[in-house]
């Protein structure tokens, strides 16, 4: 048996709540869970039953973790406590294939993530799903979740003298669950050797279902129209933020000025011409901040220089440039890219920071290797609880900074980090290697 320090006895009765029950072989799983005919009171008990296996699923999680042997092999190993997450609506152009899986609005679901990979268990009423995702994936929940990166899935079998828990067919016993849940654990660490790892068991090959030709052809179409969804959503997005910009500045601007011309006094050719002024050069900024010629004729540097500059006047944030190093002459779209996750860190600040300084260092620690750094002093916040939460409904920008450092992988290698804590401010952290 898996060596857990956890007392298995509660987890045992969730498994069998009676003992004495009998599953007849001749029909198989889904079967029986189609036959059985709930009503919504019913669906509600089994979801409880789902969730109350989860909440303990992950206390033996925690457990094994807390419990490791080898205390740094899971050092940057990330717990997020189980809760309620809503699915995201899915776009028209794809409810035909996410409709085959008939999802349901909301999960039950904890997560066990470091860097690179993700353990994200999902529960609905009849099932307990085990899947590993990229970690960078996790922000679109169900539509990362396929059928390939399906681990394991419990089955909530329901029979005249009651329910119980099964897999590939089988019941499920306690010292198969925990070996499970150490297996799914050791998937998230594949650089691992096998004197690494205290139960040779663990190295045995996944059993990954084969998918009927259809249906592979059907997945593939829905990461195609997935990929195709989140190039829409940031097009979507530019149109409302520029719709928002010019309805807020120049809008404002010019309906005053209308106003003024039509009221008892007449402006004065200075008057009038200062408030020209003002419209053309909020124009400006915002042509700015969607285009950067600058980046084009004076690269990034001078680009990031006037981006400081438009923030400070903004909002009276006192704003520093600190480089430490001379840029490489790098790819106009390296460079966009970079631009646009050191613009989105300082809409974020500006925004949510309550901050009196904004710090944007750009430094080469080692040869080849290109540090942006962007710091403030403000509020700060927990970037465990964000990462869950605000970055599933796309707030603060994150997901597609991400998305961003993604695509530069294409060219460099590129590490994207996010720190912060409560009252001591919050940094966003991009690397590129270029050798």
């Amino acid at each position: 048996m898996v060596n857990f320090p956890f007392d298995a006895r509660k987890l045992a009765k969730l498994l069998f709540p009676a003992k004495t029950i009998e599953v007849k072989q001749s029909a198989p799983v889904e079967q029986k869970t189609q036959a059985a005919a709930v009503t919504d009171t019913d669906g509600r008990e089994y979801l409880l039953i789902a969730v109350t296996l989860m909440d303990s699923l992950f206390e033996a999680l925690q457990h094994r973790v807390e419990n490791e042997a080898q205390q740094e092999r899971f050092e940057s190993l990330e717990l997020s406590a189980p809760k309620h997450i809503k699915e995201p609506d899915s776009p028209p152009h794809i409810n035909a294939l996410v409709s085959k899986k008939n999802l349901p609005k909301s999960f039950y679901r904890f997560r066990a993530k470091n860097k690179d990979l993700c353990l994200s268990v999902r529960a609905s009423s009849h099932a307990i799903e085990m899947f590993i995702i990229p970690t960078k994936e996790t922000v679109f929940l169900s539509y990362a979740e396929f059928d390939t990166r399906l681990k394991y899935k419990l089955d909530l079998v329901h029979t005249k003298y009651g329910h119980t828990w099964m897999h590939n067919g089988e019941r499920v016993r306690v010292e198969e669950i925990l070996l499970l849940l150490d297996r799914c654990l050791s998937s998230l660490y594949p650089e691992e050797d096998k004197e690494g790892i205290s139960d040779p068991a663990l190295h045995k090959p996944l059993i990954v279902p084969k998918l009927p030709r259809a249906q592979k052809v059907d997945q593939h179409k829905l990461e195609v129209q997935n990929l195709a969804w989140k190039i829409v959503q940031q097009q979507e997005e530019t149109k409302r933020r520029v719709a928002r910009d010019l309805h807020d500045t120049v809008i404002a601007d010019l309906l005053m000025l209308k106003r003024y011309m039509s009221g008892d006094r007449a402006l004065t050719n200075e008057e009038l011409l200062e408030t020209l002024d003002e419209v053309v050069e909020k124009l400006r900024d915002i042509c700015n901040d969607y285009a950067p010629r600058n980046l084009q004729d004076w690269g990034l540097k001078v680009s990031v220089e006037g981006l400081l500059e438009r923030v400070e006047e903004r909002s009276g944030i006192s704003c520093n440039l600190d480089v430490e190093t001379e840029l490489p002459r790098l790819p106009e779209m390296i460079q966009l890219h970079i631009f646009r996750i050191i613009q989105e860190a300082l809409n974020n600040a500006e925004k949510y920071s309550s901050a009196s300084e904004i710090t944007v260092k750009i430094e080469e620690p080692s040869d080849g290797c290109y540090v942006f750094t962007v710091s403030d002093n403000g509020t700060g916040y927990d970037a465990s609880i964000l990462d869950e939460e605000r970055t599933d409904s796309g707030g603060m920008g994150m997901g597609s900074m991400r998305q961003r450092a993604e695509i530069m992988r294409s060219l460099y290698s590129v590490q994207l980090t996010f720190t912060s804590k409560p009252a001591e401010g919050a940094a966003v952290r991009l690397e590129v290697f270029t050798k």
